[in-house]
């Protein structure tokens, strides 16, 4: 990709962590959360993460010793976070339907960590301690989450092993 896609890559990262996104989609998960189904929701305090993960994957993006065709492709898994039509629309399923979100980005975060050492990752991570430890948290639930199909299809976005 030549210099002008990576400068363009980071303008898109750059305007997507400057409208306080992690705060909006903290707080709409948490008010989600609150309701009725949100309490009854099982998988909540793995929802909660999505914010969390969302700012460390901006934060690598930004981050000059991540491979240029690696910020490619995490730009794209921001661009689907923030898209409302996905695998699991939140349109249909409500904030349930951000767990496709957070399995994609879990997946690219698992991926970026396989070419950056781990101290850059945890430079960033604003999360609970253990990012490696969380992630895999997420991982073995995903298939509950989303379903069988769901997951293999995300992971064929991001590359992952299928598990």
């Amino acid at each position: 990709m030549g210099r002008g896609g990576a400068v363009s890559d980071e303008n898109a990262i750059r305007s997507f962590e400057n409208g306080d996104f992690y705060r909006r989609l903290r707080q709409r998960i948490t008010d989600w959360l609150a309701s009725r189904d949100g309490r009854a929701y099982r998988f909540a305090d793995r929802l909660l993460l999505l914010p969390d993960f969302v700012h460390l994957l901006i934060r690598l993006a930004l981050d000059r010793r991540v491979p240029t065709a690696l910020k490619t492709q995490t730009a794209a898994v921001l661009a689907y976070v923030a898209l409302p039509l996905d695998l699991v629309p939140e349109a249909f399923a409500g904030p349930a339907g951000l767990a496709d979100d957070l399995l994609l980005v879990a997946l690219m975060i698992r991926r970026l960590l396989g070419s950056v050492p781990a101290d850059v990752a945890n430079t960033h991570w604003a999360g609970p301690p253990g990012l490696l430890q969380t992630i895999r948290n997420v991982m073995e639930a995903a298939e509950e989450m989303v379903g069988e199909r769901v997951w293999k299809r995300l992971q064929r976005i991001v590359g992952g092993t299928e598990q």
